[in-house]
Parts: structure tokens; C-alpha cells; sequence
């Protein structure tokens, strides 16, 4: 009995402790929904497939604003406003360092471009660097 307990106990303070560490660094396998969005920070760049994509009839659309220069929290606070909510980011300087702490980080680039009009669901990906470093 005791084992169950120390078990469930330990899953517990897992998921605590992952969910505690960054709220927006949730699982970003399944699409989101706008009363629980999800904004997942990644050290890998944007795969292929998130290259903008035109508006479906019914989809919602937006244009993507410019979050160069940005704090990368404030860029992510600021792409969920306009609607994006699949959101990950990458070392610009290709080190393949985490943004662990959002507000450590700026936006140098950003894919798509800023002013593309693109469906909602599409991902955004914001090139970073550590707030004291230049962007190449």
C-alpha cells in the first residue's frame, strides 16, 4: 500500500514540477484551443511545414505582426493577442540553447514574415538571442 501511495505521490510532483517549470511550454501535439492556448519554446528551428499558410473559407486569419526586437515573453504575449497560439522558438546564433526563461531572450527573426496574412493555426517561429547578445 505504501508504494501506490509513494507512487502516485512522485506523479504527482512530476506534473507539478513540469507544468510549474513554464506554463507555455505544454504539449503542442495536439492543435489548440482558445481557452487553453499553448505556446511550446523549442531549440529546434521551424519544421518545413510551418511555412505560412493561406486562409481556408470559415478559418480564421490574421496578419502577423512584427515581434522583432521584443522581449521573447512579450513577443509570445503579444502573437497569442493576435490570435497565434502555436508558437516555438530557436537559438538565432545556432548554439542550440534553450529559452528556458522567456524574458532572458529577444526576438531577432521571426517565420513567417511579418505582414504575411495566414491562417491562426499556423506556427510561428521566433529566432532569439540572450537579451544582452546582438542578433546576427
Amino acid at each position: 500500500m505504501r508504494t501506490h501511495h509513494t507512487v502516485t505521490l512522485l506523479a504527482a510532483i512530476g506534473c507539478l514540477a513540469l507544468a510549474g517549470c513554464d506554463p507555455q511550454a505544454a504539449d503542442t501535439s495536439s492543435s489548440p484551443s482558445p481557452a487553453a492556448p499553448p505556446a511550446a519554446t523549442t531549440a529546434a528551428p521551424a519544421p518545413a511545414g510551418s511555412a505560412p499558410v493561406p486562409p481556408k473559407a470559415g478559418k480564421p486569419a490574421a496578419v502577423v505582426p512584427d515581434f522583432a526586437g521584443q522581449v521573447l515573453q512579450s513577443a509570445q504575449n503579444n502573437a497569442q493577442a493576435a490570435g497565434f497560439y502555436l508558437l516555438s522558438s530557436h537559438d538565432a546564433l545556432g548554439k542550440n540553447r534553450h529559452q528556458v526563461l522567456d524574458r532572458n531572450w529577444k526576438v531577432c527573426t521571426q517565420t513567417p514574415a511579418a505582414g504575411t496574412a495566414t491562417a491562426t493555426d499556423t506556427k510561428i517561429d521566433f529566432g532569439t538571442v540572450k537579451n544582452e547578445e546582438s542578433c546576427p
